[in-house]
């Protein structure tokens, strides 16, 4: 547990004076990007690796956990079991994915196992961020292979602020009976803002493809609500707020009360954000954030009597930085800050433990500077660490280090190529270093290795972006070369645990490469009236393996099947319909002890009316999923035998602006 009148001392000294970009409506999130840009950026996705996932788009792929909202999104893909799944980026897992909320640390233990939900409810989320590759230096080294950072409005740190807004959702999806609701509301007086939100979501088992069965042990539960306090002068701003997240949600498994299991996670957090604008010649602004944050859940069998075990990661954050004015003519803009974390996490119970509760702190420098010379641009960042991890049996101490660059230039107007180079390096985790024991869930003995060293890893990325109007095309290739890649591995052997067999997984170090290209696109092909019809497609092949092994064993496990899709998409100011087919390719190039996947095809359609009556607005959406009712499964599904992905769903959406 971890005392509030820390921020309270924190909020005391900043009151006076607090700063803002941009301006927003209540319920529309800032341009203020997360990611290595200095400044708020209107060109995010222009930027390599960068895809921004906002409005329509989050509505139409609101799932229970954020891995199966982002998978169909080019080198994004989701690893999971059951209804709770997790983001991979480019084929990196875990460590390598750092989440955030509005930019702050999000705490609960989704890297830790595939079984476990990120811990933000989706039917809150307004806009989601995300950077693909390692140039994140603001928020860890542990995050290079992407960032993702989760928006709520509950801190409004952009002026103007409407005076009073209410929004209102309600959904129905008849797989599973799903009901989902959610709401927000804002009101400002003067300079000061209060924000809150709340949402509810329900399920049964959902339906298969194929087949009038359910898949057994998919049931879902989720409740969560915040509330923000923020004063803002349009110069200066200085916000707090409260959130907490409560669910409960089933794991399938194989015959037998030990394979199926059921979560109860639980989430607390307080997030503080402040920018003062300063007067000298030398900065312009001071930023402050802070997070603390309690996560837990317990896992036990369906009926709560066998291994009980507590799975929990409590921790707390703060960030500060300046914003710094030009140093030479070409220097546009730096920021150089300083970066604490402490977490306490484990995996204990009154019988048997799977993780010791074990200490980390973790103290960085960093600096991000950008550059404009007359044929090119060029951001460059660094950031050097100290990694303490600390237990009553071990201690373990990492020095990483990373610098990250990109290089841009416009060929002619719309049209952007870049090229990225970056050195990062990530300590282990507690879960690589010190894991012993059984992990019921995903029915895995694991072995952690004290001994492990940091990953290095060495990443090129090239590009090439055009934008004009409604047309689009964005192609990158990378290659990424990872020596002393941490995995977590089958064995082959098997452990008896309660009378079960858990397969024995091992941590341990290989060099590895990634290596993929990614082309997406839109075309405005025809307009009639005020309709604008649109073509767009997406593919996204990658490759993970280990360059030093023989032919017949070089496959890395857990990489992600390689897919395309297109759609068409008709739009006006009032409607939106739009059928999108889906495939998912053959998986044969397999690592240690995996079984071959087959391919599948997934075909939506989604259809939105905008409606406006006296003060109330909002719009009507219907969808279908997998209207086919195809039968497929994942290949990065933790039990894929026994879990097969949904099939034919309707849903039903109102969502009211007031």
């Amino acid at each position: 547990m971890f005392k509030i009148p820390f921020f309270l001392l924190v909020l005391a000294l900043f009151t006076k004076n607090v700063s803002a970009q941009n301006k927003e409506t209540i319920f529309t999130v800032p341009n203020v990007f997360i990611t290595s840009k200095i400044k708020p950026s209107q060109n995010f996705e222009s930027d390599r690796g960068n895809i921004l996932f906002e409005a329509h788009d989050i509505e139409q792929n609101k799932q229970y956990s954020i891995g199966d909202m982002l998978k169909d999104l080019p080198g994004v893909s989701s690893q999971g079991l059951g209804v709770a799944s997790r983001p991979i980026i480019r084929g990196m897992n875990n460590s390598r994915v750092k989440i955030l909320q509005n930019s702050g640390f999000l705490s609960d233990v989704s890297e830790f196992g595939e079984d476990h939900i990120v811990g933000y409810d989706p039917m809150l989320i307004d806009k989601i961020e995300i950077i693909k590759g390692p140039g994140t230096l603001l928020y860890g080294n542990n995050g290079f292979a992407g960032v993702v950072n989760i928006i709520n409005p509950l801190i409004p740190v952009d002026k103007p602020i409407s005076d009073q807004d209410v929004e209102a959702n309600f959904g129905y999806q008849t797989s599973g009976g799903e009901l989902k609701t959610a709401l927000k509301f804002g009101k400002s007086i003067s300079n000061y803002t209060v924000r809150g939100s709340g949402s509810f979501l329900s399920s049964g088992p959902y339906d298969l493809a194929n087949s009038s069965t359910e898949q057994p042990n998919s049931s879902k539960f989720m409740t969560s609500g915040g509330i923000g306090l923020t004063y803002n002068d349009g110069e200066n701003y200085i916000g707090v707020s409260l959130d907490k997240l409560e669910a409960v949600y089933s794991l399938p498994g194989a015959e037998g009360e030990e394979n199926l299991t059921s979560l109860n996670p639980t989430r607390n957090s307080i997030n503080f954000k402040s920018s003062l604008a300063l007067d000298n010649k030398f900065f312009k602004k001071l930023n402050f954030d802070g997070t603390v944050s309690e996560y837990s859940h317990a896992e036990r069998t369906t009926s709560g009597n066998n291994h009980n075990i507590e799975f929990f990661n409590d921790a707390y954050e703060f960030k500060t930085s300046l914003n710094h004015k030009s140093l030479i003519s070409q220097n546009e803009d730096g920021l150089i800050g300083f970066h604490f974390q402490n977490k306490n996490q484990g995996a204990e119970g009154a019988e048997e433990s799977h993780l010791t509760s074990t200490k980390t702190n973790s103290f960085a420098l960093f600096i991000l500077e950008n550059f404009k010379f007359n044929y090119f641009d060029l951001d460059i960042g660094g950031r050097i660490e100290s990694v303490n991890l600390k237990n009553t049996t071990y201690e373990r101490g990492f020095f990483p280090g990373a610098f990250s660059s990109t290089l841009k230039k416009e060929l002619f107007t719309n049209n952007t190529a870049f090229f990225g180079f970056d050195f990062t390096q990530r300590a282990p985790n507690v879960v690589e270093l010190f894991s012993e024991g059984p992990h019921h869930a995903l029915e895995n003995f694991e072995n952690g290795d004290a001994n492990l060293d940091v990953e290095t890893s060495y990443n090129i990325s090239l590009g090439y972006n055009y934008n004009e109007n409604l047309n689009k095309l964005k192609i990158e290739t990378y290659f990424n070369y990872i020596n002393d890649f941490i995995a977590a591995d089958r064995d082959g052997t098997t452990v008896d645990v309660e009378g079960e067999d858990f397969n024995n997984v091992v941590h341990l170090q290989y060099d590895a490469i990634f290596t993929g290209i990614e082309l997406s696109g839109q075309y405005n092909f025809a307009k009639y009236q005020n309709f604008d019809f649109l073509t767009n497609f997406m593919v996204d092949f990658l490759k993970g393996y280990r360059p030093r092994d023989s032919l017949n064993d070089k496959a890395i496990s857990r990489i992600p099947q390689s897919k395309l899709n297109v759609g068409l998409q008709a739009k006006s100011d009032d409607w939106d319909a739009e059928l999108s087919y889906y495939h998912y390719f053959d998986k044969d190039f397999l690592g240690p002890f995996q079984t071959r996947t087959g391919g599948h095809s997934r075909l939506d359609f989604n259809l939105t009316k905008d409606f406006s009556y006296s003060n109330v607005s909002g719009h009507l959406m219907f969808g279908a999923k997998n209207i086919l009712d195809v039968v497929g499964r994942n290949h990065l599904e933790s039990k894929k035998s026994q879990v097969q992905l949904p099939g034919r769903s309707f849903i039903f959406m109102v969502k009211v602006f007031y």
